[in-house]
């Protein structure tokens, strides 16, 4: 087949044959069933064989696959998968159906019970956790409470992961699923040895309230039979919810062992990073003076700390990127210990030393080649101090639309392939700037 011949591959085609010369070992059987929708609006849209294959795909990787899209489309910035919702044809019977089986939940293999770090205020959760996923005892109701992003997702797929020494049927199910399945698949829940339910607190907060509190109802029936079974259950939920349960549902979750998830502090921040390190094969040991530096900076949400790491992981797999301290440092900046914000004119003129170019010529109105780089550069900069377009544009004597294409260009550049010597140039300006 000569060149002319050969079938154009589409964008999703072009990634999985990049993602594949980089992991030759790979399994692509899955992979190669996932099809691809459209690539527009800056999202590549793509389409799972079936729920399990999209869980798959977001859980280990979908961060893999997003560097590698915008290393071959700088515009797109975000991948949407979704799987169809199969319906099975009705078969008319004169009685009744049987109850469906219950399928065995997939759980996230990556999160167990020993990898979850817990602080002195979290390690109640993590024994009850360890205690309901070791085998059917008198303590079988448990409820984890906690705020978005601190690990109850982690936590249920842990001890369903643990449980599987002796539940036979371990179903995890999240409100979504819930309300998509309700009509066919709730028959199955009553089949679970141990129920693990994620983000409760959606089922109370529907616009209809008329029908939240029938599908409260339903799911209450089902925790209290399974409870009067003796079956385990595990409820996991936001207490910071808008609406509040039904007091029957009220009543019944009190019911349970309740411990909550707190936010964690900053020693405990930095045992996650350093563990998240050593688990995508990073330095962790060489990085140790970082990771401080991370934890502050990034907070107390702990998705967010294990997002710093798949990212330092990708660079090191697809730039063939050591990751250094240094690196680290001009990723995400030291820490600004004299609390001084760089101004529109300190961060001009520190990009106008660094390139060697006159103060009026950087924010003039000329084209010159050699001045679009330190002026994009400097335009990012004012942006991230919390700037305007209108602001920045006035200054550089530029109307917004172009503001906006200069600090796109950047944010291109730095997702590239040799984004991290550019960072190097913006977190030296920047260092400038704040003198």
């Amino acid at each position: 087949m000569n060149a002319a011949e050969r079938p154009v591959l589409n964008l999703w085609e072009q990634c999985l044959s990049a993602f594949l010369r980089l992991n030759p070992k790979e399994n692509d059987s899955w992979l190669s069933a996932i099809k691809h929708v459209s690539a527009e609006n800056n999202t590549l849209c793509i389409e799972a064989a079936n729920e399990f294959a999209k869980e798959l795909f977001l859980c280990d990787f979908h961060e893999a696959f997003l560097k590698i899209v915008r290393d071959i489309d700088p515009s797109i910035n975000k991948i949407s998968i979704f799987a169809p919702q199969i319906t099975e044809e009705k078969i008319e019977v004169p009685e009744l159906k049987r109850p469906e089986k219950a399928k065995l939940s997939v759980f996230c293999k990556k999160y167990k019970l020993d990898n979850f770090i817990a602080e002195t205020s979290n390690e109640f959760a993590l024994e009850c956790a360890k205690i309901i996923s070791a085998k059917p005892s008198d303590d079988n109701f448990l409820v984890i409470k906690g705020t978005e992003g601190l690990g109850k997702t982690h936590l249920l797929h842990a001890i369903g992961n643990a449980s599987a020494k002796w539940a036979k049927k371990a179903i995890l199910w999240d409100a979504e699923r819930f309300l998509k399945e309700r009509d066919n698949g709730n028959l199955a829940l009553y089949q679970a040895d141990i129920l693990l339910f994620d983000n409760l607190q959606d089922l109370y907060n529907l616009n209809n309230q008329e029908f939240s509190q029938k599908v409260q109802n339903e799911l209450l029936n089902i925790l209290k039979t399974l409870k009067n079974k003796g079956r385990s259950i595990v409820i996991a939920l936001n207490p910071k919810s808008k609406n509040p349960p039904l007091p029957e549902f009220d009543s019944f979750l009190k019911m349970g062992i309740k411990c909550e998830i707190k936010k964690p502090d900053l020693r405990t921040r930095i045992a996650i990073l350093r563990q998240k390190a050593q688990e995508k094969g990073l330095p962790a040991a060489s990085l140790e003076d970082c990771w401080r530096l991370i934890a502050e900076k990034i907070g107390e949400n702990v998705c967010s700390l294990e997002g710093i790491i798949n990212e330092l992981a990708a660079r090191q797999t697809h730039l063939k990127c050591e990751i250094t301290p240094q690196i680290l440092r001009s990723i995400y900046g030291e820490k600004n210990t004299n609390g001084k914000t760089p101004t529109m004119k300190s961060i001009a003129t520190a990009a106008a030393l660094a390139y060697n170019i006159p103060m009026e010529t950087l924010c003039g109105k000329g084209r010159m080649a050699k001045v679009s780089k330190p002026r994009q550069i400097a335009i990012y900069l004012c942006k991230q101090t919390g700037l305007s377009l209108s602001e920045i544009g006035k200054f550089f004597n530029r109307d917004a639309s172009s503001i906006a294409n200069a600090i796109q260009t950047v944010k291109n550049k730095i997702a590239g392939k040799d984004g991290y010597a550019y960072e190097f140039e913006i977190a030296d300006i920047l260092n400038a700037a704040r003198k």
